[in-house]
């Protein structure tokens, strides 16, 4: 069932909904998929899906919770390269980067949940 933006909501319930009807389809999209498909490369660059959720995940933890000083787990992001944070490491499994999307959508939720529409970020 795909949510709706409701029209006539408050500015924090809509956010909620939209980012919530875009992470359901991103999670959509790896449904059904094995661990040799969701690493398959997609683009001459490297980047494949499971890369996709590590990175959509860092960027939950860093739009929202860094922006306004929350605490955050390591991040893969590296200054020397602009990708890592899109690479899956050999170690690191599906149910690792989907967990890992999981605690920063949770994360990100805390903070719109806690915050108000006109609270402004400090990085």
């Amino acid at each position: 069932m795909t949510r709706r933006v409701p029209l006539l909501a408050g500015e924090k319930e809509s956010l909620h909904v939209s980012l919530d009807r875009h992470r359901d389809v991103v999670l959509w999209k790896l449904d059904g998929l094995d661990d040799e498909q969701l690493r398959r490369p997609v683009t001459p660059s490297g980047t494949h899906l499971l890369g996709l959720v590590k990175h959509l995940a860092a960027v939950e933890y860093g739009w929202f919770c860094q922006t306004f000083g929350r605490e955050t787990e390591p991040l893969p992001f590296d200054e020397d390269d602009e990708n890592a944070d899109l690479r899956v490491e050999p170690g690191e499994s599906t149910a690792d980067v989907l967990a890992f999307y999981a605690r920063a959508r949770a994360a990100a939720d805390a903070v719109i949940t806690e915050l108000g529409p006109d609270d402004t970020g400090t990085a």
